[in-house]
């Protein structure tokens, strides 16, 4: 009778306690400077990524993984009353791939591709992704005297998870960052 209940606490306790790791990891890499700008006629939404737990990017590069990070942006016209009017949507991909043995990862997007070591981890991901920007289309679509929401999306998944593994352990989280949203509304 005593194993049951053992066996029963494990099967239950450790469920509940990766569930609530998960958003331990949520503070790992952040959003920061989220702004809209008038860029060139263009609505553009900027925003920097800045590494908060330097330890746990290296961990997680030293595993070998590779990771994706995604960004999307939503501009929507925002309503009194009734559902906001969506307007564009514009993504930012990046991935980040390691090598532990010669202990360096590479961060490839839209720019090109970039190779870093693990000993400057914070300090060269946060000077690729201090500046970035998505275009939302043409500035026409803003009008003067209404108010604007811009929700922005962010997660960084594990991409190299193989699926015996991913399957069977279905309850355990893979990604790096789980997905965040960030809000904010502006008015012109």
């Amino acid at each position: 009778m005593p194993q049951r209940r053992t066996a029963l606490i494990f099967i239950l306790v450790i469920p509940m306690m990766l569930f609530f790791c998960r958003g331990a990891l949520a503070h790992v890499v952040g959003v920061t400077g989220l702004g809209v700008s008038n860029s060139e006629g263009e609505v553009c939404v900027g925003f920097g990524l800045v590494v908060q737990d330097e330890s746990a990017v290296v961990e997680a590069l030293n595993d070998g993984g590779e990771y994706e990070v995604v960004c999307t942006g939503k501009l929507y016209n925002r309503r009194v009353g009734i559902w906001n009017e969506f307007l564009a949507e514009a993504s930012y991909v990046c991935t980040l791939t390691s090598n532990p043995i010669a202990r360096e990862f590479r961060v490839q997007d839209s720019r090109g591709s970039r190779i870093f070591e693990f000993s400057d981890v914070t300090s060269s991901l946060n000077l690729f992704w201090s500046s970035m920007s998505l275009s939302m289309g043409s500035w026409d679509m803003i009008e003067r005297n209404r108010v604007y929401k811009v929700v922005l999306n962010f997660k960084i998944s594990r991409t190299n998870v193989s699926g015996w593994v991913n399957k069977p352990l279905f309850f355990s989280g893979w990604d790096l960052v789980p997905e965040q949203s960030y809000e904010f509304e502006f008015d012109y």
